[in-house]
């Protein structure tokens, strides 16, 4: 049996993606000026009906009403009433003067009652409420990093060894030739252990010379520069840790490493301990990179890089083939909604500024 196809969405939902994009409902009502929205949900004198939208066209008023359905007679009496009411309005002066230009927005609609609309000075528009949502998603994810961001995989497999590199930069080197002479590696490895500190907010780049940050420079400080140079302190730890915590969309490093403690997370909700190969599935859904990571291979390297920065910062831990939550990494999980969230808010709140 062949399912009923239904817009599950409300009116209110597709109206704000209607309101937060102009640029769109101009085009969709086949406008030539820039839209300016005077008001939405305008209550009339009834008390109980509300007019949509009404916004301005130049020195013309559209009135739009929005819905989720198909073509209705109901729809049309109803803004034509709505018309009525706004002409009204407009001669005690309580609105703005001009042109009303009504429009009905609905799914479906044949050609007859497309006419009849027109006949009652009401223009008809099929739009596809998908594509609408579908435009926000796109307009949103230009402004708003959390939609955007996903992790890349740099070769590091191990945040202890960006500090070498980092040392040579406390001395007063700044260039990865010297650098990579410095401490006997390659051009190519230092160049991504410095992209790695980057991530981090550790170093600074200026004409191809890199210097240490203020964070960069306590992280520094907090270093043994002995045998066991290329393994974090519990400072180190602490620092990193706090810096991910706060900011979970810094850089496409900062948001692998809470991919996977998020994914971790979840899938310990259903199994505990995690396998690896579940961690590798969820991970790869959770950083956005199914289309990207699709060789095993990638995919394996990429969740072994970010696991062993989790390890590496105390979140997770691996015993055998199993990954475990630690203590820190569940009071880490915690601090990380908290600043996901509000990351989160203040995109979607400039966004719809």
């Amino acid at each position: 049996m062949k399912l009923k196809q239904h817009n599950n969405i409300s009116e209110s939902q597709v109206e704000d993606a209607l309101v937060s994009n102009l640029f769109y409902l101009k085009e969709l009502l086949n406008l030539s000026n820039d839209l300016r929205l005077i008001v939405r949900q305008l209550k009339l004198k009834s008390g109980e009906q509300r007019i949509d939208l009404l916004v301005a066209d130049g020195k013309d008023l559209c009135l739009i009403e929005l819905k989720v359905t198909k073509y209705s007679d109901d729809f049309l009496n109803q803004i034509v009433e709505y018309r009525k009411e706004l002409i009204q309005l407009q001669s005690q002066g309580k609105i703005v003067s001009g042109k009303i230009k009504s429009f009905l927005l609905v799914t479906k609609a044949t050609k007859e009652q497309i006419k009849i609309s027109n006949q009652n000075e009401t223009e008809l528009i099929v739009y596809e409420p998908l594509d609408l949502m579908k435009n926000y998603y796109k307009n949103l994810s230009a402004v708003a990093p959390f939609l955007k961001i996903k992790p890349n995989d740099y070769g590091v497999f191990s945040l202890g060894l960006i500090n070498r590199a980092l040392l040579e930069l406390s001395k007063g080197v700044s260039q990865q030739n010297n650098i990579a002479d410095k401490i006997h590696l390659s051009k190519g490895s230092i160049h991504n252990h410095l992209r790695v500190a980057k991530e981090f907010g550790l170093v600074r780049e200026r004409n191809k010379n890199y210097f240490l940050t203020d964070l960069g420079d306590k992280y520094i400080q907090n270093l043994k520069s002995d045998v066991f140079i290329d393994r974090l302190t519990s400072n180190q730890i602490e620092i990193l840790k706090q810096f991910v915590a706060k900011d979970p969309f810094y850089s496409s490093s900062v948001f692998g490493i809470y991919c996977i403690v998020e994914s971790a997370f979840l899938l310990s909700r259903n199994s505990y301990p995690i396998e690896f190969s579940d961690l590798s599935k969820m991970f790869q859904t959770i950083s956005g990179k199914v289309n990207e990571w699709q060789a095993q291979k990638s995919l394996s390297t990429a969740t072994y890089t970010f696991l062993n920065f989790a390890i590496d910062l105390e979140l997770l831990g691996k015993i055998g083939k199993q990954i475990v939550i630690t203590p820190a990494g569940f009071r880490f999980i915690l601090m990380l909604q908290l600043h996901k969230s509000i990351e989160m808010i203040e995109s979607l709140s400039t966004k719809n500024n």
